[in-house]
């Protein structure tokens, strides 16, 4: 008896856990963000929907002609709760499933009230959101044209209570960094990757297009003290590199490029040595970018304080070229140096420039600026674009510049607490300015533009599907299976949908794309001529685990075993009894018609109330 009661609360438990999930947001969900995309299972026979969200007695409804919409701007620190129904061409109601909920949390409480957009030309501004870091508060965030929060990073799930984001990936998850780790995390915050306490990540943490992790990490090494060090500073002191890493999906080593090995110790600048105390390391190179170009397989590196960039074959692990201050550098490469110091953030534009943040430290005079530099066949460079921050937009360490989709750049510039974005006439066409609640500005490290948090949002339906959402059924002369999947995202999907029996056996696979924002109808012959139970299995290829499912049988198989209209946990708990007293002259219960009543006959039973 003891068994059979905990057979049955078990099953309790996974009904209740994965009904929820076909539903998004999950019931009972406690979200970081108001910007939201809703999924439902289909309604059979449905021409389009409609979602009613209540809040605070007040009931707001909206249209839309598949099972999934992305809606905006809901409210912070509320509850929620929405329901769908289907209807028919005609307008008439067909069905309607019940009442699901999630709360919106409040802001972070140091959230600053000192948010403003100093400029707005929503005809110049490139569509979407910006997501960035809030670095002198510890956490991230997206935020709207008009400066409001649309996310937040849950700060407390990550070392030491901070997280900056460096990416959002297309796979619709962030990576970033904090006190030594590097994380893969999506948008709930729940951690997806993280380094090991084997390195101590830095200034950089990004995902590569091969699905890679590149990040830099500090290491040391005792050598001699440079000529212009202080007289009372010992001869050999511990000088500080970086080596660039590359690790695998597992957190294997892949890659590694090492400061030490490949820059002669010659190549320093005496500014950080007259700095020098002897209280800590020597910081001699203090590199705060690393990127991988796909198309070229080369490694590119901002190295802070030798003002230098480095272009290192990936393969051979051989410097291509330095682009910086000749005064550090033992082998010139180019005629032209461009001046820069203390850069940030270089990068390799769509149209395969080297971009980047000029911090313009110790030049004279001090400007900060976005570089643009073209390289042909590493070549002699040509600057082909700038932009000269004002003076008081002027910030020594911190910033990145990054090219938009409509050709604009966004300006993050570091300390100040401001981003820009410059169309290519040079003008600001949106301007935002943050301070904490104590009006200092706050550090701001990295920004990015994006269309939304969804860049893998879809749905789908089996549109010769019958019967009701726990029931469905094709016809037993159905001879096609005809699939609509519909991308809500703005990335063009290639989505793989898989069809499997009840004892998971694939019988059919297959992919297509899919444009973005847009919707593609499949045939597929489905070529089984028995009864058995099949699920459906569709999921885009950047973000597998991010799948959705569709279970069905061939033919009408009623699963209300008690004849009570409903199937719930009562007719699991007849079936189980059925089991327990082997009475196996009960048909009606045996589900995959293979002539026995056992557990395979409660899982499709559980799987049908799950759908």
């Amino acid at each position: 008896m003891k068994c059979k009661n905990n057979l049955i609360t078990f099953l309790i438990i996974i009904v209740h856990f994965s009904y929820s999930n076909d539903f998004h947001p999950i019931n009972g969900s406690i979200l970081n963000y108001n910007q939201i995309f809703f999924r439902w299972p289909q309604i059979s026979n449905s021409s389009f929907y409609e979602l009613y969200i209540t809040s605070n007695s007040i009931q707001n409804t909206f249209y839309s002609q598949n099972n999934s919409i992305i809606l905006n701007d809901l409210d912070w620190a509320n509850d929620y709760y929405w329901f769908i129904c289907g209807f028919n061409e005609n307008g008439d109601l067909i069905s309607c499933y019940e009442n699901n909920f999630f709360n919106i949390n409040q802001l972070p409480n140091n959230y600053p009230n000192n948010i403003n957009i100093l400029v707005n030309e929503q005809l110049e501004y490139s569509p979407g959101i910006t997501i960035l870091d809030f670095e002198s508060l510890n956490f991230s965030l997206a935020l709207n044209s008009q400066g409001y929060p649309v996310w937040f990073a849950d700060k407390f799930n990550f070392a030491n209570n901070k997280i900056l984001v460096d990416e959002f990936l297309d796979n619709g998850n962030f990576v970033g960094f904090s006190a030594g780790k590097g994380y893969e995390f999506n948008l709930d915050s729940e951690i997806i990757f993280q380094t090991s306490d084997e390195y101590g990540v830095h200034h950089d943490f990004n995902k590569s297009e091969y699905n890679t992790y590149f990040f830099i990490d500090a290491v040391i090494d005792s050598n001699m003290c440079p000529v212009e060090c202080n007289e009372n500073l010992p001869d050999m002191i511990p000088w500080q590199g970086d080596r660039f890493i590359e690790l695998d999906q597992n957190g294997n080593l892949l890659w590694e490029w090492n400061t030490f090995d490949y820059l002669s110790l010659n190549e320093y600048n005496p500014l950080w040595v007259e700095d020098y105390t002897g209280s800590t390391e020597f910081d001699w190179t203090h590199s705060n970018s690393v990127y991988l170009e796909p198309l070229t397989d080369q490694v590119y590196i901002s190295i802070r304080n030798l003002s230098r960039i480095v272009a290192i074959d990936y393969n051979t692990k051989e410097i291509i070229w330095n682009l910086g201050n000749p005064d550090f550098m033992n082998q010139i490469f180019f005629d032209e140096d461009f001046g820069f110091s203390h850069q940030h953030s270089a990068q390799i534009t769509y149209d395969g420039n080297l971009l980047f943040f000029d911090n313009g430290r110790n030049n004279s005079p001090e400007l900060s600026r976005c570089l643009e530099i073209e390289i042909i066949n590493n070549q002699n460079p040509e600057l082909i674009w700038e932009y000269i921050l004002p003076d008081t937009l002027l910030t020594l360490s911190r910033g990145e510049c990054d090219k938009l989709l409509n050709g604009n750049t966004l300006i993050t510039a570091g300390r100040t607490g401001n981003v820009l974005e410059i169309n290519d006439s040079n003008q600001i066409v949106w301007h935002l300015n943050a301070k904490d609640n104590n009006s200092n500005s706050i550090s701001i490290y990295r920004s990015q533009r994006v269309f939304n948090l969804y860049p893998n949002a879809f749905s789908f339906k089996i549109d010769n599907l019958n019967g009701e959402y726990n029931e469905f059924y094709l016809n037993p002369n159905e001879e096609n299976l005809i699939i609509t999947i519909y991308n809500n995202s703005w990335l063009s999907q290639n989505f793989k949908y898989e069809l499997y029996n009840y004892n998971n056996v694939l019988l059919l696979e297959n992919s297509v794309t899919v444009s973005n924002d847009n919707e593609i109808t499949i045939v597929e012959n489905l070529n089984i001529d028995n009864n058995s139970y099949f699920n459906l299995k569709i999921y885009s290829e950047k973000n597998p685990n991010n799948f959705q499912s569709m279970l069905f049988t061939r033919d009408f198989i009623s699963y209300d075993i008690n004849d009570d209209n409903f199937i719930n946990i009562l007719d699991i708990i007849m079936v189980i009894n059925l089991i327990l007293e082997q009475i196996s002259s009960e048909n009606s219960a045996d589900f995959n018609q293979d002539g026995v009543i056992n557990l395979l006959d409660i899982i499709i039973l559980v799987n049908s109330i799950l759908n």
